[in-house]
């Protein structure tokens, strides 16, 4: 008899749920770029740069000079760059002709860009002044000479130991007065001569030496106080190098003998010399002057490293002449409005 066949057997499977998908995390959210404050200008800003004590890359580092030069060439354009300032101490040996060759070599970097020279100590010497090879570098027949210097040169005393620049900077008109290191009275009576005979634009002075280290006045300065900045109702920046610091002051003056402030002068030095191993490390000063806001802002700044504030980097303040970074970068509200 046949074996009945069997049933097919029937095989149920339970359908699994869909697995739960994994979230995928979400990107982190790209940082937002910090405006660089060198090149983001807005509407209206116009930058000034100033140099000071150069020396120790004269005679050491020559390609740090270079590199601040260079870098004031390039970013022209993006700083709205119209004016340098150089506040004397070109070279460190006045008699070392290689030194003044390290020194034009980097100032050439700024052929076509306006910019105003004077001779510190050791640029002319201590006791005795000889501003020969100075003049020899930067006298009036060069400046003369430069490209466009015909539009802002103004004249010069004695082969431009001491010299001004007629200087438009936005919606204001400057006139620059330098003078070089140990002025004497003819030197002053020339600075009041230049700044009563352009007594409609804003006075600057530029000299090399104005403070102590400690921001109290040198002779120099205090005879510059006295004597030429008190007496000038238009002169409303001062700046200086020479001694190893960075910051400002302000002096108020009573103009017309009322009894009330009639004017606010802004007295600035800065000098990086003895910042770092390098002799300065290459930081110089910006000054961007905001037409819409009628506000002067200073920024410190060095090509060579790509900082800004040198004595914000920790360590520094055991450095014998540590400044406080506030004293870097500061601003003030135009005075002269």
């Amino acid at each position: 008899m046949p074996t009945p066949a069997l049933p097919t057997p029937t095989f149920f499977v339970e359908a699994l749920p869909p697995p739960t998908p994994v979230p995928t995390p979400d990107a982190p959210p790209a940082p937002t770029p910090t405006p660089n404050p060198l090149f983001n200008l807005s509407e209206g800003v116009f930058t000034v740069a100033w140099l000071s004590d150069t020396q120790h890359y004269a005679y050491k580092a020559p390609e740090i000079f270079e590199a601040m030069t260079r870098f004031l060439r390039d970013e022209r354009e993006k700083m709205n760059l119209l004016y340098v300032v150089h506040t004397g101490d070109f070279v460190d040996d006045r008699d070392d002709a290689a030194q003044w060759e390290n020194a034009m070599r980097a100032m050439e970097s700024l052929e076509g860009i306006p910019y105003g020279v004077l001779g510190g100590n050791h640029d002319v010497g201590t006791s005795e002044q000889d501003f020969s090879v100075f003049s020899s570098c930067f006298g009036e027949k060069a400046m003369e000479k430069r490209p466009g210097s015909d539009a802002y040169y103004g004249g010069s005393y004695k082969d431009n130991r001491g010299h001004y620049d007629l200087v438009d900077i936005g919606a204001n008109r400057y006139v620059f007065a330098y003078m070089g290191y140990a002025p004497d009275s003819g030197a002053v009576a020339w600075l009041n001569r230049v700044f009563k005979e352009h007594r409609d634009r804003i006075g600057v002075l530029c000299v090399h030496d104005y403070f102590k280290t400690d921001m109290t006045y040198s002779d120099a300065g205090a005879t510059l106080l006295k004597k030429v900045v008190k007496k000038n109702p238009n002169v409303y920046l001062v700046m200086c190098g020479h001694r190893y610091t960075v910051g400002h002051k302000s002096v108020e003056f009573d103009d017309d003998g009322d009894g009330a402030t009639d004017r606010r002068a802004y007295e600035l030095i800065q000098n990086y010399q003895a910042a770092g191993e390098l002799g300065g490390s290459g930081y110089l000063q910006l000054l961007q002057f905001d037409d819409i806001k009628k506000e002067l802002r200073l920024i410190s700044y060095s090509p060579y490293t790509d900082d800004r504030r040198y004595y914000d980097t920790p360590g520094t303040e055991l450095e014998k002449y540590y400044v406080n970074p506030e004293n870097e970068e500061y601003s003030f509200s135009y005075p002269w409005e």
